[in-house]
């Protein structure tokens, strides 16, 4: 694919889209795919977005709702 440092996870659209709109959705993508801590074992993991808004642990099998790209809302 080339050189992805910089880019990270959106280096897959090259020069497509514009500069912005490549970095904003760079920010999402790299907050649902980060590790978190399961509220239910405490594990430190990647959670698995089943649906849109539903969270899996893969270590102890709950489900949840929580926001779309992340496993719960973030307070503002």
């Amino acid at each position: 694919m080339g050189r992805t440092r910089v880019v990270g996870i959106a280096g897959r659209f090259r020069a497509r889209y514009g500069a912005s709109i490549r970095k904003k959705w760079k920010e999402v993508m790299e907050r649902r795919y980060a590790e978190y801590q399961c509220p239910y074992c405490g594990s430190v993991t990647k959670m698995y977005r089943i649906a849109f808004g539903i969270w899996k642990c893969p270590k102890c099998n709950s489900k949840w709702a929580g926001a779309a790209y992340t496993p719960w809302t973030i307070e503002k």
